[in-house]
Order: C-alpha cells, then structure tokens, then sequence
C-alpha cells in the first residue's frame, strides 16, 4: 500500500461519546480510506480529507478526495470516498455516489440514464459533480450536448416530493425560481439553470451590484406572490424546517460544537447563545411570511435588472427578520475575510440592513441579536471544509458574534 495523506488538518478534544472522532481525522480515517479502495482493486496514492460534518457525541463524517490507479485496467481515477463514525455502531464507509441515505445518486450521476430520462432526449449528456454533502444533498451539473446546462439535485425522496410539490404550486408566480421541473429517480431532481451571475460573485469581482432596496424587495416579491398559492394544505402545514424560525435548541447545539472544537472558547459561544435565547424568548414575534429559508448572497442571481433565487429546500413559512439576518450575517463573515473587496461587501451590508428594516419595518435591534444568532451557526464554517488554518478562523467567526451581542445590549 502506497498511500500519503496530503492533508492532515488540525484535530479537536477526544470525544468520550464517540470514541475514534478524533483519530479519523489524525490519520485513522485516511488508513480507513486506503484499505477501502484496495479492497476493490485500486492502488491509493493519495488521501485527502477535505469536509467534516459532526454532531458532538453522535456522528462524525469526513469525506475524502483520493488519487488511486485500477490494478486491471491501469487508469487513473479519484473516488470520493467518506467515512463515518457513529456512537455505539460500527463505521460506515462509502465511495460517491453509494450514500445510504440518497438513493437517487446513483441515477442521477448516471450519464446515460439522465439522456433517456430528459424531454426532449438530448444526443449526450456529460455530468459533473459539484457539491457533495454525504446523507443530506449532492449538486451536479448537466452538459448537454446540444450546449444546453441543466443542474441536477439529489436530496432525501421525502424532500424531493415537496420540492417537485412547490414547482407545482408555484409554477405561475413570474419569480425566477430554480424549482426542479422533473426528476430521474426518487430524490434525483433535474433544475433549470437560471441566468445570470451570483450576488456573491459580483461582490468579489468588483462589477455592477443592484440596488441594496431591489435585493431587499426579494423578500416581499416571495410573501406577496407565493402566499396565496401555499396558504392552505400540506405546504402551509410543513413547519419542520428549523432554518425558517430562530431555534434555541440549534442555538445552543452550535455552542457545543465550538465548545468541543475550541475548549478555550466555549464559554465565549455559551454566552452568545444564552443571549440569543432570552431575546427570542422577550421578542414579540414578527408576523410570519412565506421565506427562502437560507437566504444570502450567493443563492441570489443578478441578470441584469432581473433577479432569480435558488437552494430553495426550506421555502415556507416562516420569519422574514432571520431571513434578512441570515443574509446580513453572511455578508459580515465575507467581508471581514480578508477579501480584497471587503470594505464594499461591508457597506453594501450596511445598506442592505437599512433596507430589510424599512421594508419589513422592523427594528434595528430585533435585526441584529437575529444577525448574532446566525453568526453564531456560521462559526463552525472553517472546520466542516476543513481549512488549514480552521481553529483560526472560527475564532474570528465567533468573534463577529460576540460583537453581534454586545452592540444590541
């Protein structure tokens, strides 16, 4: 066995409920992965750990990027393997597009049944992964040979249904809304690619940016335009998903997290989510829209004068202030990155916020301790993609929420 394990990032405090966490990233799981593909005729010369998704005292997945050679055939070829530990089970271990939990995968990763499947049937269809989150989504794009893109969306099949179920109801709001418009398998989704740049992009790269107001009208154009269309049956009913109302329960799930990944700043995150929790609790609730639910830049497309939404999993009802923090938040933690660009991705916040409050009419405060609420799920960010320098980072993170608290008290 050859194996070399370009990347072996900074590990955290042992787990004492889940005994051999910490080792999968310290070089067990790499050895794990190696033993994976030579007991399917691959030659391993690289493993990689590049994504960490943990629940302290419950599971810890990593996914592998690997380089590897089939010892029949002699070709190169670089399976992204995951392995995953969970309390009281033995370890599961997978290569993509096999996930337990996303039986679509395999079919929507299947080059020739994605052709038989499409109306009309393209000659060819080449299909690149793009995103990859194991048991909870995948992203692939489609080339068609005709020059057409398509994007393909895989997700659990009970998840799948209602996001074909919204297409439905939704069809005829005039929103550009990246809703599948069919499917290949069970959760397999096939979504339209919808014009335009990223907002995120254009922050990055300098260029044109619409109007903070115009963003900020997104908001109402989706209350005011899907409302009456998910006002009654199972779409109204659906309230299960926690990103579209402040949750205590997640709250205080992500300081634990930091408190297990940085033991010195645990009582930092501690307090952050003690206050988030009593505001929530002293607030009156502002009145409940229909909302993105993971509302920030990078899911808003720019064309031209024109806008689109996509990622839209958590559409429903829900509150329009964690919307506007959530996107708020998101632009903090870009801007104060260390980008070139991040004194104007501050000012466009700045001016985004004024616009969330004067259309919504909400009250600075109740935007930020939300804003705080949402840093605080973000800190974690550096470790889930494994950055090198992760320890660092989440500690700036959790840094912006703390100042979050203090400028609302």
């Amino acid at each position: 066995m050859v194996t070399t394990a370009l990347k072996r990032p900074q590990s955290f405090a042992a787990d004492r409920d889940l005994p051999g966490a910490t080792d999968l990233l310290a070089g067990a799981g790499a050895e794990r992965v190696a033993r994976f593909l030579e007991e399917r005729g691959l030659d391993p010369h690289r493993v990689e750990p590049v994504q960490a998704h943990y629940r302290p005292g419950r599971w810890l997945a990593v996914c592998f990027r690997t380089g590897a050679v089939d010892r029949t055939s002699g070709r190169p070829v670089c399976p992204i393997v995951t392995v995953e530990c969970r309390g009281g089970e033995s370890d599961m271990v997978w290569a993509f597009p096999d996930d337990p939990a996303l039986p679509g995968l395999v079919a929507a990763t299947d080059a020739e049944l994605v052709r038989r499947r499409l109306r009309p049937r393209p000659a060819g269809v080449t299909v690149e992964p793009l995103r990859y989150r194991p048991r909870r989504r995948a992203v692939l794009r489609y080339r068609l040979h005709d020059g057409r893109v398509l994007f393909g969306k895989v997700v659990k099949p009970g998840r799948g249904q209602r996001l074909l179920d919204l297409n439905e109801a939704l069809g005829a709001t005039g929103l550009k809304l990246a809703l599948p418009a069919g499917r290949v398998a069970r959760g397999a989704l096939v979504l339209p690619c919808l014009p335009g740049n990223s907002l995120r992009n254009l922050l990055l790269t300098g260029r044109l940016l619409p109007i903070p107001d115009r963003v900020a009208a997104l908001s109402e154009d989706l209350h005011r335009l899907c409302s009456p269309l998910l006002a009654s049956g199972e779409m109204a009913a659906d309230r299960s998903a926690i990103r579209r109302r402040v949750d205590p329960a997640t709250a205080l799930c992500a300081a634990q997290m930091v408190a297990r990944l940085l033991p010195g700043e645990g009582c930092v995150a501690g307090r952050v989510a003690e206050a988030v929790i009593a505001w929530a609790e002293e607030s009156e609730p502002h009145e409940e829209w229909i909302v993105h639910g993971d509302l920030y830049e990078n899911q808003v497309l720019v064309d031209r004068e024109s806008l689109g939404l996509i990622d839209l999993d958590d559409l429903g009802s829900g509150d329009p202030l964690l919307d506007a923090a959530n996107f708020t938040a998101h632009l903090l933690v870009l801007g104060a990155s260390g980008q070139p660009a991040g004194a104007r991705i501050l000012r466009y916040r700045e001016e985004l916020q004024a616009s969330f409050c004067r259309r919504l009419d909400a009250d600075p405060a109740a935007l930020a301790w939300r804003e705080a609420y949402c840093l605080l799920r973000l800190v974690s960010g550096p470790f889930r993609v494994l950055h090198p320098d992760w320890p660092r980072r989440m500690s700036d993170r959790l840094a912006l929420a703390a100042t979050a608290v203090r400028s609302r008290r």
